[in-house]
């Protein structure tokens, strides 16, 4: 027994059977409750809206007759009739009184008639025409009328007893009448003019509302003034009994009281009027009311026995479902770990709990393993957001992930380089320039609070950091962005002992513009070359539309080169520091420079092919953008002196040397002045008086090329410099290059360059085009 009290299974079917009854039975209990309490508030809100309803259809209907009729009476028009005797020479004023009669009375159908009093001429106008009164039922009108308190009344008359001769048809037993006397404006009124309203009409509009219920409406003396056919408890002849009177209370404006009346319990609900001081009234039976909750009652006792059935049966079925995951888990558990039978197991969620907690365990260690790579996540998703490669809409997903700020007023990206690559006699090497890079980066981790910027991370020889501010305020902005450009410069410093150049974006809002001012801080760096090395520079200072263009410097490069030729070392080192220092005088602007600088290095390269002279790390066309690395002027004029100009001397001066070398020279000399022609190394040697295969084997010795191929690489060359400084087509540079036709030059350029000559001038136009685009 104590064991199937343990298994889960049984103690499942007994929790959903109390789970399913029990609130099966509060619902249903609950439900008559408020299903009996719903019918009669329902009943009651119903009865008071009707009731409501009577009321204020009765009340328009009497409040615009009473408009009406005070619209009739106004002052002007009341006074001229009230002075008016009415006789055979009043025919037209008595015409014109008569069809304002009439018009109020077509306003509204239930007016049966309209009468005008005059008491000063003793005369009265109504359906039946013009009557002269005489002295006693003059005196009759005026002592019913004229002694009413207020201007406007409503006054419940029988037929019968109308004082107003031929004014009722007699079509109701009862009449109300609207009485005012006129003129309205006046202490003393000298007539009256009255409406009459059968009380039958009010009836009508009753029913209108409702066939089945019952109504009453009192006058303020408490006299029945109409009720509808379905009210039989009490004759309009009869009083009202006083105790259903008490239970009114007059100091409220409605209310809702249980009366007996006749034997017979009712709901009386009731609604006094502000209009004219009337009370009306419903009559509901209780019985009717509880009638319908006793079928409620049985109702809701066959659906609880129905429901508690399903109940039970569901409970049982939905056991077996429930208990199969359960089930399931207990035989993978089982046979994982233990060798007890799952017979023997008296608590399969002890078993189940234990072998959660070693998966718990497990999984807590695995998200130790990921969280370690999240920093290498965060720099990921930097770098691809600088290279643009981050869509706008994946943004807000990767801040929720990398746990980012997203909120901030403004962005912008701070970008570094070392200024020299060296420290006092010790020359970085690039990987000592990248470790450096990567210690600085995590020193901007350190001075930098998390709130106020994003991972920074290392792109090539360039430190970037995205900052973050709130500031809105201009100036505040930019003491912020200086404060922490010169602390970083400091603590810089003080760790490595080297200066470093800080370049800043323009502020944006958007992450996804995070590209675009990558390229503004990189730009800005560039100008360091002519700021000098600790330069912090922002973008928004840079003028990028120079007015005047500063020419090549094409006097001292023709000396340079003309120097170099003659070996002359102490005049070839003052001419290279003129050049720059040249650029450093005049005001060259960054896109300037690229050009001025890359002409000269590649006049440089083009002398060191044509005098054959190899020099290491200038090897090839690819290095003479290796200036962009350096940080300094100064850096760029060394690399410029020690690496290529004093090198490429020496290497002329050992190559001057040798005879062999004065005779290649000789020949490429030739070739030089003599590419545009036909020439052969045949002619060649018979102008210098030697044996052609002898030559043949010199030049190639010395050169490395044979005369044939260095004829063809210089050609190549000639015709590269007029596709890139010229217009000229390539049918004509083949002719000048005495190619026998177009097609053999062109595939002779392709073996060479990889691309056709057309290739190679739109490939070099693009880039120009884009340099300038880029620069401007």
């Amino acid at each position: 027994m104590s064991k199937i009290f343990n298994n889960h299974y049984y103690k499942l079917i007994a929790l959903l059977i109390i789970l399913s009854t029990v609130p099966v039975i509060i619902t249903g209990t609950l439900s008559y409750w408020q299903s009996s309490k719903a019918i009669i508030n329902y009943s009651n809100d119903e009865k008071k809206q009707n009731i409501y309803q009577v009321k204020t259809n009765i009340e328009q209907a009497l409040q615009y007759i009473d408009l009406s009729t005070s619209y009739f009476v106004r002052p002007s028009q009341t006074s001229s009739i009230l002075r008016t005797n009415m006789d055979a020479t009043s025919y037209n004023d008595l015409r014109n009184l008569k069809r304002d009669l009439s018009h109020i009375q077509t306003l509204e159908k239930s007016i049966e008639d309209v009468v005008f009093i005059n008491f000063n001429k003793k005369w009265l106008i109504n359906n039946s025409g013009l009557t002269h009164l005489n002295d006693s039922t003059y005196g009759n009108i005026r002592t019913s009328y004229m002694q009413i308190p207020g201007k406007t009344n409503w006054i419940l008359e029988e037929a019968d007893e109308i004082k107003i001769p031929n004014a009722s048809q007699k079509s109701c037993s009862h009449y109300i009448n609207l009485v005012k006397k006129l003129p309205i404006l006046t202490s003393k009124p000298s007539g009256i003019i009255g409406v009459l309203i059968p009380t039958c009409e009010l009836t009508k509009i009753i029913d209108q509302r409702s066939e089945t219920d019952s109504y009453l409406i009192l006058d303020e003396n408490n006299q029945i003034i109409a009720q509808n056919t379905s009210n039989t408890q009490i004759n309009e002849s009869e009083r009202i009994p006083n105790s259903l009177l008490d239970e009114i209370n007059h100091n409220d404006s409605d209310g809702q009281f249980e009366y007996q009346l006749n034997g017979v319990t009712y709901q009386i609900n009731y609604e006094k009027s502000n209009y004219n001081g009337w009370t009306y009234l419903s009559f509901v039976k209780l019985s009717e009311i509880h009638k319908k909750s006793s079928s409620i009652a049985i109702i809701t006792i066959l659906v609880l026995s129905i429901l508690l059935s399903i109940s039970i049966f569901f409970a049982i079925l939905g056991s077996k479902h429930l208990y199969k995951p359960v089930k399931k888990l207990k035989r993978i558990v089982h046979s994982n770990q233990g060798e007890q039978s799952l017979e023997e197991i008296d608590d399969e969620f002890d078993l189940i709990e234990t072998h959660l907690e070693q998966l718990l365990n497990k999984n807590n260690q695995l998200e130790q393993r990921v969280q370690n790579f999240v920093p290498q996540l965060k720099q990921l998703f930097m770098i691809r957001l600088i290279q643009g490669k981050v869509k706008e809409d994946e943004i807000p997903a990767k801040l929720r992930s990398l746990q980012y700020k997203k909120e901030w007023t403004w962005l912008m990206i701070f970008s570094l380089k070392i200024d020299f690559a060296e420290m006092g006699d010790k020359k970085f090497n690039k990987m000592d320039q990248e470790l450096i890079l990567f210690a600085i980066n995590n020193l901007m981790e350190d001075i930098i609070s998390p709130h106020e910027r994003f991972t920074p991370i290392v792109m090539n020889d360039t430190q970037s950091t995205i900052l973050l501010t709130d500031h809105l305020n201009d100036a505040e902005y930019t003491r912020f962005i200086n404060q922490k450009a010169e602390l970083i410069q400091k603590k810089v410093n003080e760790l490595f002992q080297l200066t470093i150049s800080i370049g800043i974006s323009r502020r944006y809002k958007y992450l996804h513009e995070t590209k675009k001012a990558y390229r503004e801080s990189d730009e800005a760096l560039k100008y360091r070359l002519k700021m000098g090395p600790g330069s912090i520079i922002f973008y928004d200072n840079l003028n990028r539309e120079p007015i005047n263009l500063v020419p090549f410097p094409a006097a001292i490069n023709h000396q340079i080169l003309d120097a170099i030729k003659m070996t002359d070392k102490e005049k070839t080192i003052k001419l290279v520091i003129d050049f720059f220092g040249y650029i450093d005088q005049n005001d060259v602007y960054d896109f300037q420079f690229d050009v001025i600088l890359s002409r000269f290095l590649y006049d440089l390269f083009e002398l060191k092919e044509l005098l054959g002279v190899q020099i290491e790390h200038f090897d090839s066309t690819r290095e003479i953008t290796h200036y962009q690395h350096l940080s300094s002027l100064r850096e760029i004029r060394d690399w410029v002196l020690y690496d290529i100009t004093l090198p490429l001397i020496e290497e002329l001066k050992h190559k001057n040397d040798s005879k062999d070398r004065k005779i290649s020279d000789t020949i490429m000399r030739m070739i030089r002045e003599n590419y545009n022609k036909e020439i052969y190394l045949d002619a060649v040697a018979a102008e210098l008086h030697y044996n052609a295969k002898y030559l043949s084997s010199i030049f190639q010795k010395e050169s490395g090329y044979t005369f044939s191929e260095y004829l063809l690489h210089y050609r190549l060359e000639k015709a590269k410099e007029w596709l890139i400084t010229t217009c000229k087509p390539v049918k004509h540079i083949a002719e000048e290059l005495k190619y026998n036709n177009p097609q053999n030059f062109i595939r002779s350029f392709k073996k060479m360059e990889g691309v056709t000559p057309g290739r190679y001038r739109a490939i070099y136009r693009k880039e120009t085009k884009k340099n300038n685009t880029a620069n401007t």
